[in-house]
């Protein structure tokens, strides 16, 4: 079976040609201008074997929007109960999972309306973790300024003006987690690389810290790529 893909032209400089599949399943192939199109069909059928691989792969921890898939809140996974009504959307969280009101099922309906909750509930979390410990945090003189976006290969991040942003996606992952990427971040306001000074200052407000990173990593695989 032929495995569609895509081409980018990488210019006349580049020696080879490249395959890559991304997360969402799209496999895109690099290939230099000179390079003739039975050259790059013979490329992707010799990688065919690794390509299906990492396909099968990503399908695995691809996130569904349809009832009855499962979505994490806060490290705790919940299924999705998705009700159709020619009435306002709304989510709620319910102890049997997430209850959906919606005019449609389409995936990328089910998806927007559920970005806005967890973005929604994100900047509540994050606003109470960060009263509980900026306290604790003594280089602070007070509460730093944040904001929330999306990001499809970061938790959060730390800008030279002091600005700290978070992905919306954080409160998907446990609090313990939560915490160890506002720790990981307001550290950043002190020490703006990852060298010594960093981690002794990590190692002494979150001796466990590199074990939640690895953590945090491991759910980055299912999470960040939503």
């Amino acid at each position: 079976m032929d495995i569609p893909f895509q081409i980018r032209r990488t210019g006349h400089r580049s020696r080879s040609i490249s395959v890559r599949v991304h997360p969402d399943g799209t496999v895109r192939v690099g290939a230099p201008n000179w390079a003739a199109m039975r050259d790059i069909r013979q490329v992707v059928s010799e990688h065919s074997g690794w390509i299906n691989e990492r396909l099968e792969a990503v399908a695995a921890v691809m996130v569904r929007y349809e009832h009855g898939a499962e979505h994490l809140y806060l490290g705790r996974s919940y299924p999705l109960r998705i009700r159709l009504a020619d009435a306002p959307p709304h989510v709620r969280l319910m102890r049997t999972g997430f209850a959906i009101q919606s005019r449609s099922d389409a995936e990328s309906v089910l998806r927007d309306q559920l970005r806005r909750w967890y973005r929604g509930r994100a900047e509540v979390v994050i606003a109470r973790r960060l009263e509980r410990l900026v306290p604790n945090l003594s280089w602070l003189k007070g509460a730093p300024r944040w904001c929330l976006r999306r990001m499809r290969t970061q938790w959060g991040s730390c800008c030279e003006t002091g600005l700290v942003t978070f992905n919306t996606q954080l409160v998907k992952a446990p609090l313990r987690l939560v915490d160890y990427v506002i720790v990981h971040e307001l550290v950043h306001l002190k020490h703006h690389d990852h060298g010594r000074g960093f981690e002794r200052l990590m190692d002494a407000q979150m001796p466990d810290w590199r074990r939640r990173r690895r953590e945090l990593n491991e759910l980055g695989e299912r999470v960040l790529n939503d």
